[in-house]
């Protein structure tokens, strides 16, 4: 392999690793907030989110507020979520 590429390569995996940190620290510091979650066929759920699994398929969350009811623990596809709104964080950003 050239030596540009190999600088390139590892540029590419170091901003790779950054990301990856950033995205799982922010993971970590939304658990337990309130979340707003806008799903596939206009369907609008609230929940306080938990925990992603490790490759972020799934949301676990908890006190889901559904049309039907309320669900104490379930778990959401991320395939299945259009956007997920903070209001509380959103809030705190703003004052």
């Amino acid at each position: 392999m050239l030596p540009e590429k190999m600088d390139e390569n590892k540029e590419a995996q170091e901003q790779r690793t950054f990301l990856r940190e950033r995205f799982l620290r922010m993971l970590g510091s939304i658990s337990g907030a309130n979340a707003d979650v806008k799903m596939h066929e206009k369907t609008k759920v609230s929940c306080k989110i938990g925990v992603a699994d490790v490759d972020f398929h799934h949301v676990h969350v908890k006190d889901l507020s559904t049309p039907m009811g309320v669900i104490p623990q379930a778990t959401l596809r991320t395939s299945d979520i259009v956007s997920i709104s903070l209001p509380q964080v959103n809030k705190e950003r703003k004052s």
